[in-house]
């Protein structure tokens, strides 16, 4: 498994963890608020059960009538489910606002709270004795609806909490997976950049090498050929032709050590504040020199700003667009937009493409899929683009063409 598949499948385990900690920790959270209602609501109801014995109490003095009249009184309210009367376990009085529903027990604690299909309900029982020692207990029982409304409240309140902080474990899920991406590929780029000056190394001494063994003997060789010159017969034009061949030769092997040279060399940046229309027009006239016919499209979002060496940028696009005309393109479309603060810059062209599995080399040294390319040319761009504090990408979708992104 690829690290990032490891990434978000430890990112997915965390965010449902998450959610099954913080569902439990909230219902563990509504069960105590429930409970710690139910016993405030029964501390109240012990009182309501002192106030109710002893007015029951004076009331029973004038006998059960004045009694029954209280109930009567209390059962008009909404909120009141039923009453009830007993006197010797003898049924004296009942009323309820759900005919047949008298959920009384023989033997029940002065406050009590249960379940039913109505909902909560709260019930207060006072027992009390008349002057003759006849025991009566008086039922009120009513609807608890501050324990169902706080039910409710608290449902809601568990799956919001539960979403909000499973929503935050999930944002910060996303910017560690972001932040390690990140530091992945940082490590990447200096393992990239420590294998890149180990090469750069190895191909100074190289080129230490070649400008000693082959470059000096190749200055004699072309001044050899200048003193010669002007003995050749101009008449003969087998050798004019060899001439400019060898001429032409000489100056090719020079240009690509000097190209090698300018891998390990210092590259000093000169920025500065590049009119991008200008810089443009002045790159497209050169460029449409590449190749007969090439066309050249250049699209430029208004009021973008270059800040940047103007002639290492001309020469990072002036080998992009030689290479696709070369690649044989007959077309290259250059645009430059603003993304997230960069300035990005695309080459497209409209030519055979970059094979897939050659994308991840041929930006390394000497690594080169042209008949006759020597691979310093984009190991050179991106040496340049490096300098110039950004990078440079390619993409090549099959049938499309390739396209380089610069992002400065």
């Amino acid at each position: 498994m690829s690290p990032g598949a490891r990434t978000i499948v430890s990112a997915a385990g965390l965010c449902a963890a998450s959610i099954v900690l913080f569902y439990f920790m909230n219902l563990g959270n509504r069960r105590v608020v429930e409970a710690r209602t139910v016993e405030l609501a029964v501390a109240e109801g012990g009182t309501i059960e002192k106030v109710l014995r002893q007015a029951s109490a004076q009331l029973l003095a004038g006998g059960e009538e004045p009694l029954i009249r209280f109930l009567e009184e209390i059962f008009a309210d909404p909120q009141v489910v039923y009453v009830a009367l007993r006197s010797s376990g003898e049924l004296r009085h009942a009323s309820s606002k759900f005919e047949g529903y008298l959920p009384l027990q023989e033997v029940a604690p002065p406050v009590r709270t249960f379940p039913s299909p109505l909902g909560e309900i709260l019930e207060v029982s006072a027992v009390l004795r008349d002057a003759t020692g006849k025991v009566h207990r008086v039922h009120i029982g009513y609807f608890f609806t501050a324990l169902d409304e706080i039910r409710r409240s608290a449902r809601r309140s568990l799956l919001l909490l539960t979403l909000l902080q499973s929503g935050i474990v999930l944002l910060l899920a996303l910017f560690l997976s972001r932040f390690n991406r990140q530091l992945r590929r940082q490590e990447l780029e200096v393992q990239r950049e420590k294998e890149e000056k180990e090469k750069l190394r190895e191909i100074s001494l190289v080129t230490a090498g070649i400008n000693h063994e082959i470059l000096n003997p190749l200055h004699s060789l072309y001044l050899s050929y200048q003193m010669l010159e002007p003995r050749l017969d101009p008449a003969d034009e087998e050798a004019a032709l060899h001439g400019r061949a060898l001429k032409r030769e000489i100056k090719r092997i020079q240009d690509i050590i000097e190209r090698f040279s300018q891998l390990t060399r210092d590259l000093p940046v000169r920025r500065e504040e590049i009119d991008a229309a200008a810089f443009f027009a002045e790159r497209r006239s050169a460029w449409e020199g590449f190749g007969e016919g090439l066309r050249i499209a250049v699209d430029l979002e208004a009021g973008v700003k270059l800040l940047s060496d103007r002639g290492l940028l001309a020469q990072v696009l002036d080998n992009l667009v030689r290479n696709a005309s070369e690649a044989g393109a007959r077309g290259v479309d250059v645009r430059l937009r603003r993304k997230r603060g960069v300035v990005e810059i695309r080459v497209r062209d409209d030519g055979p493409g970059i094979k897939a599995e050659h994308l991840g080399s041929i930006f390394d040294p000497f690594v080169s899929f042209k008949p006759r390319g020597s691979g310093i040319g984009l190991a050179l761009a991106r040496r340049i683009v490096t300098r110039l504090g950004g990078r440079i990408e390619a993409a090549s979708p099959e049938g499309q063409g390739a396209e380089f992104t610069l992002s400065l």
